[in-house]
Order: structure tokens, then sequence, then C-alpha cells
């Protein structure tokens, strides 16, 4: 009995005893099964997880990339807003340079600017300041603009300085951080514009929407450059009709310019906007262009008119009307040429328009005309003085003349008295360079109609190995307006056009008598060649120069300087350029 109770025992033990391994064995694999599956879980988390940073930083660049074209869409309809402000305020004669230099500024949130050209047209080892805004000292020579300016030159990338270091002195003293865009025009690089001081410095400002200002100011630039040779264009033809009119007419003394200039200061005191009086000056200009088509024996026959030919001359405003209307550039003049010969009481032609039914721009023209007419010579009458056309514009004031404008335009004329010769230093100049058939019109510059800078250069180089071969010297003499920058800021562009007028003019009739070849020879300074002259000829031409200038009130530094063997032609303007710094601004 107790041999089986201990068999059965036995039994039962063994029994436990593989159900136990049994057990211990499932639970090992289960045990591993969840030590799988825990570490599939962990790792489809960790898949989960990446995935999620993966959408995240695609929404991210998303957003960022949204960000960006919508700044840009913003820079560029600012940009492009602001082109057209500027031309309905300036017309053809306004700024692109400046503003794009004052949009790179405001739209950066920087306090100044300054834009750089490539090149460096006056050989003196800096790129060229072209513009800048903002800045209390000139900042044409900043060693920081010049340096980070080369930098741009070199990488062709945006470069920010929020500490910039090494300039302490003039205009470099101001900057505490910078910017600076390169610009390009064609896929060629064209220059820098650097913006200073934007609060919290520039990090933050992203490169595409910098980049996309570069490129839109490159686009402006390039439409600037392809509107200014149109403008030129228009200037050459604005001036051949002019020639075309007065050589028609032998008893007018030529005098359009000089009446253009008060037609000017008098469209300036009526608060006229810069590009309607540019209008206004080629309006005064061409005027008369329609006599073209009337028969010289009616225009020139020296007794009275019949009816028949009156009628005939009284249609020369709409044939020059017709006649500027074919030309696109020049359409807006057609209102005030074909009105100028009405008058203020109704009874003029072609149309019998009165009072303020007449344009201004063709009130203004018609006492322009006027004094035009009073002042020349014609069969049946000797000419009046200047001061007996005033009276007689007055007079007519309220029946012929525009009773406001007319008074104003005779205190302009005694304000700034025509010189005796007829020729005044007004805005339109005579025949330029191109016109007189010396070079072609790329060899002109389309403000002043002198020789360009170029030009100036290839006059040098030549007149340099003529005197290297006869041992014969030449001189330069060069003309800088210290205030021209200035000028521009406070009165706009169109004004610092007219002073750069006045000067080429009282430049030319300095040098009248002298086989002189005179040109801009950069935004602010003229130049003038002077064949076989010598240290005391070229002495007595400067102060020639400077008396020109100073009748004009014309505030202006001269250098001289005489070729020397073994100079180049830019080695002469080297120096004289030099001369100008040591020079003092006179009036």
């Amino acid at each position: 009995m107790d041999v089986v109770l201990a068999v059965a025992v036995l039994a039962a033990l063994a029994v436990w005893l593989r159900e136990r391994s049994v057990g211990r064995k499932s639970a090992a694999g289960l045990e591993g099964r969840l030590d799988a599956e825990t570490r599939r879980a962990d790792k489809l988390e960790e898949e989960i997880r990446e995935e999620r940073e993966r959408v995240l930083d695609e929404r991210r660049l998303r957003l960022r990339t949204q960000r960006a074209r919508d700044a840009e869409r913003g820079w560029t309809r600012e940009l492009r807003d602001q082109v057209r402000s500027l031309y309905d305020r300036q017309g053809p004669s306004g700024d692109l340079y400046q503003l794009i230099l004052q949009v790179a500024v405001e739209l950066s949130g920087a306090k100044c600017g300054l834009l750089l050209a490539r090149e460096d047209a006056d050989g003196d080892g800096l790129l060229d300041l072209v513009c800048h805004t903002g800045f209390r000292e000139d900042p044409s020579e900043s060693a920081l603009a010049q340096r980070f300016a080369k930098r741009v030159l070199e990488r062709e990338e945006i470069i920010r300085e929020d500490s910039p270091t090494g300039g302490h002195e003039d205009a470099d003293g101001e900057i505490e951080s910078l910017v600076a865009i390169p610009v390009y025009m064609h896929d060629g690089f064209e220059g820098v514009v650097v913006c200073a001081n934007r609060p919290g410095g520039f990090e933050e400002l992203d490169d595409d929407v910098l980049l996309s200002l570069g490129d839109h100011a490159g686009a402006a630039l390039e439409n600037q450059r392809l509107h200014g040779r149109l403008r030129s264009s228009y200037l050459a033809i604005v001036g051949m009709l002019a020639d075309a009119v007065e050589a028609s007419d032998p008893y007018v003394v030529p005098h359009s310019a000089e009446v253009s200039g008060y037609v000017d200061r008098v469209a300036k005191r009526l608060d006229i906007e810069p590009s309607r009086r540019e209008q206004l000056q080629f309006a005064s200009l061409l005027r008369d262009v329609g006599k073209l088509g009337v028969s010289e024996r009616v225009l020139l026959k020296p007794g009275a008119l019949s009816r028949e030919e009156r009628s005939v001359v009284e249609l020369h405003p709409l044939i020059g009307a017709r006649i500027v209307e074919r030309v696109p550039g020049l359409v807006a003049l057609a209102p005030a040429i074909r009105h100028h010969h009405e008058r203020w009481d109704g009874h003029g032609y072609p149309d019998g328009l009165r009072g303020e039914e007449i344009p201004i721009e063709a009130r203004i023209v018609a006492i322009a005309d006027c004094y035009s007419g009073l002042i020349s010579s014609r069969p049946y009458r000797q000419p009046l003085s200047p001061a007996e056309a005033c009276a007689e514009i007055e007079r007519s004031a309220g029946t012929q003349l525009d009773p406001e404008i007319a008074p104003l335009f005779a205190s302009e004329l005694r304000r700034h008295p025509p010189e005796p010769s007829g020729n005044g230093s007004l805005p339109v100049p005579p025949p330029s360079p191109a016109r007189r058939g010396a070079v072609s019109s790329t060899s002109s510059d389309g403000v002043t109609l002198l020789y360009s800078h170029r030009h100036l250069l290839e006059v040098a180089g030549l007149e340099a190995g003529r005197a290297a071969r006869h041992h014969r010297p030449f001189s330069v003499v060069m003309v800088e307006l210290p205030e021209l920058h200035e000028i521009n800021r406070r009165e706009g562009y169109a004004a610092g056009d007219l002073t750069l007028q006045i000067a080429a003019r009282a430049l030319e009739r300095a040098l009248a008598a002298e086989p002189a070849t005179i040109g801009r020879f950069s935004g602010r300074r003229l130049g003038a060649i002077l064949p076989g002259t010598g240290h005391h000829a070229a002495a007595e031409y400067g102060s020639a120069v400077q008396a020109a200038l100073a009748k004009e009130g014309q505030r202006a530094r001269i250098g001289v300087a005489v070729w020397q063997h073994g100079d180049h032609g830019e080695d002469v303007f080297a120096r004289a350029r030099l001369a100008l710094e040591v020079s003092t601004p006179a009036a």
C-alpha cells in the first residue's frame, strides 16, 4: 500500500514537474513575443515621430516660402507703384537710381543707404557713388561701404554685418549695421545697394526677398537706360524741329531756349509738377512748328495779309498739333500747341476758347509766344526792348492774356533780364554735339547735351598722343557742382537737371572762342579739353570758367591740370580731379 502510494505520489510529482517545465517554456515564449512587440511598437512610434517632424518641416518650409513670396510680391508691387509715382511726379527726367535706393531703404527698414556703380569711371580706385540718402556726411568715399561692396562684387551674394568695424571718420562713423545687395542687369553684375542702420540689424531679412530687390532694381535700371536713350531721341527731335522753325523765319532772333526758361520759372511759381514743366518747355519751343506747313510767301510777306492769307496762317496751330501727335513722346504737347493763339477774351483761334476753357499750358505758352514776337524784328516795326515787352504783356492781361499769369511772366523777366545777346543760361541747350554732326548721339549726354564721359576720354587719349609727338601740351578744366545732390534731394531731379544745364551753357560760353571739347565727366562734374594750352593759359581758362559760373549764381569747384611728358589722357583728368579736392567752392 505504501509502495502504491509512493508510486502515485512520484507519478503526480513527475506530472507536476513536466507541466511546470512546459509553463516556464510557455512563459518564456510569451515574454519573448511581448519583447518583440514592444520593439516593433517603439520602432513604429519612432517612424511616426520622424514622419511628423518631416511633415512639420515641410509645413514650415511652405510657410516660409509663402511668406517670402508674399514679401517679394509686396516689394515688387511697392517698386512698381513707386516707379509709377515717380514718373507721374517727375516725368522723363526722373531718376530711377535714386528711386531704387529709396525703395531699398524703406522696405528694408534702414535709415540710410547708398548705391554704388560697379565701374570706376573716374579712375580713382573707388566704386563710383551713384546716389545716397539719409547720411549727414558725404559717403562718396566711405571705406566701409567700399569694402563691403567689393566683397559683394567678389562673391556676388548678399553680405550682412551688424557691427561693422574699420570706419570711424565722416560717413563711416554713422554706420552701425549694414547689408550690401547685388544689382544685376541682363544676368551681368551692375552695382551694389548698401542699406545701413536698421533697428535690430538685418539678419532677419530673407535673402530671397533682398535678392529680388536686386533683380527688380536691375530691370528698372535697364528700363531707365532704354528710356534715357528714347528721351535723348525726343530731345533731338525737339531741337531739330525748333531749329527748323527758327530757320524758317529770318526775322526771329534765335532765343527759343531763353523763352523756354521763363516758361519754366513761371510754371514753377504756379506749382506745376516737374513732368508738366518739362512738357511746357518743349511746347514753348515747338509752339510754331506748324508754320513749317505754311508757305514762306505768306509767312514772310512784308505787308498786311489778306483775309485768305490770314486764314492760312491761322492753320499753323492745328498743323503743329498734328505734327507732335505723330511722335509718341510728344503727344502731350498737342493741346498747348493747338490753343496757344486762343485769347482770354475768346477772340482767338482756332477754337475761340475763352478764360479758363483754355488749357493752362496753352495760356503760358501764349504769353511766351507774345513776348517772343514783341522782341523780334518785323518788316513793319522794330523789336521792343525786354522792358517795353514787359509793359505790353501787362497791358494785354485780361484781354489777350491770362490776367494772373501775364504779370508773373513779366515779373520773372524783370527778376532775370535776358542778356543783350539774347542767349540765356536756360534749360534747353543749343544744338548738341550730335546735332552738329561731330559725333553720334551715343557720344552725348542726355541731360546736358554735351559730350559723354567716354568721348572726353577718347579725345584726351588722342590729345595725349599728339602732345607726345609734337611736344605741344593740352589742359583739362574740370567743374564740380558740390550742391547738386542736395538740390536733387530738396527740389527734385528736374531742378538738378536745370542746374547741370545752366552750368553746361556757362561753360560753353566761357570757352566759346576756343577749340575746346566740353562734356559731362560724371554725375556732378563737367570737363573741358583745351588743345595747345600750357599752365598759364589753363589757369586763365579756369578763372574764366569760374567767373562764368559765378555770374549764374552757381557754386562750383574748379580743377585745372596740364599734360606732362609720359601722361596718358586719363592721367590729366585724374590730376584735374585731385585739383578739385583742394579747391574752394565759389559763387
